[in-house]
């Protein structure tokens, strides 16, 4: 706001020139010189002079918008103290959508109370696209599978994810080659896949760091395995698997939560397993580009989710 126009409205609270030049700290004159100028660019009078001072009804106006703008200058220099001080802005994440739906919620809520002006704008896929988005600046982290090296690229490690192979008890009897009792298997149970015939399975549509984890699984255990169902959604996967028809693969840090979702039968319960000589396993991690300026709003996010990633993994069961 301008100098005159600041001293317009000291005098329009006052309705008087002396007292409204005493807190301006000048000269009557000079505040009476300032408003004719502010009257000349205007084109109008903004007092009306003798006797009594009073506003005109274009005086009237300026008062009212001149405080508009006062208001406006006051937010902006907050926000720019805020946005210097790294309180706001956005940030933006990839993530797969069912590793978002389970995990994200209580963190973001957390965050959000730390930090309630930054904008959190995610976006769901799997780890190969995800990395084209970040290395193009179009996301600032991504949570991530088995990410390839890459020299421009920051790996903050998570920790490592092991495969589980999820299916009903019904349905793991059906496909035993040794028709054995299944009743005292439970999840987290260890088993080798060499226990099984071939056995429908559920798995996803697009290419994807899970899928080739499991097509690598399958061949290694001489395993050839029909998929009558292809769907790029571990969640609904699951709740396919629980009609008992089919089975699917799943990371233990997901299939826990997913279990416990869908479970609602004892007499054939959904089971999970970790698979007896499995060597692969995947690798989860934050990354972000090298050598970029960050504000403390995404610092403070980025070792906020690697700390409670961590902690989920640690208490996966």
């Amino acid at each position: 706001m301008e100098l005159a126009q600041k001293m317009f409205l000291l005098a329009a609270e006052e309705m008087n020139f002396t007292k409204a030049a005493r807190r301006a700290f000048v000269t009557q004159q000079c505040l009476s010189e300032h408003i004719q100028k502010l009257e000349k660019q205007l084109g109008t009078k903004l007092f009306q002079r003798g006797g009594r001072l009073q506003l005109t009804d274009t005086g009237k106006a300026l008062v009212s918008t001149l405080h508009q703008i006062q208001h406006l200058e006051e937010n902006l220099q907050q926000r720019i103290q805020e946005i210097e001080a790294g309180e706001i802005g956005e940030i933006r994440l990839g993530i797969s959508t069912t590793r978002a739906r389970l995990l994200l919620p209580r963190f973001l809520e957390r965050y959000h109370a730390a930090y309630p002006q930054v904008h959190i704008s995610i976006t769901l896929g799997d780890t190969v696209h995800h990395l084209q988005l970040l290395k193009t600046q179009k996301l600032d982290l991504v949570l991530g599978l088995d990410a390839p090296p890459d020299p421009f690229l920051e790996e903050l490690l998570i920790g490592r994810e092991k495969l589980m192979v999820v299916g009903t008890r019904s349905f793991f009897s059906r496909y035993s080659r040794k028709n054995k009792d299944l009743s005292s298997w439970k999840t987290g149970d260890t088993l080798s896949l060499e226990t099984f015939t071939p056995f429908p399975l559920i798995g996803n549509r697009e290419h994807s760091t899970l899928l080739e984890l499991v097509q690598s699984c399958l061949r290694e255990n001489h395993l050839d395995c029909p998929q009558p169902i292809s769907i790029s959604d571990i969640g609904t996967q699951v709740q396919l698997c629980r009609l008992g028809h089919t089975a699917t693969f799943c990371n233990d840090i997901l299939t826990f939560p997913l279990i416990r979702e869908v479970e609602k039968s004892q007499e054939d319960p959904l089971l999970a397993f970790y698979i007896a000589n499995e060597t692969h396993t995947m690798r989860s991690s934050i990354l972000r580009l090298k050598a970029q300026v960050r504000p403390r709003y995404l610092e403070d996010f980025t070792e906020a989710l690697l700390q409670y990633m961590k902690k989920a993994a640690a208490t996966v069961r």
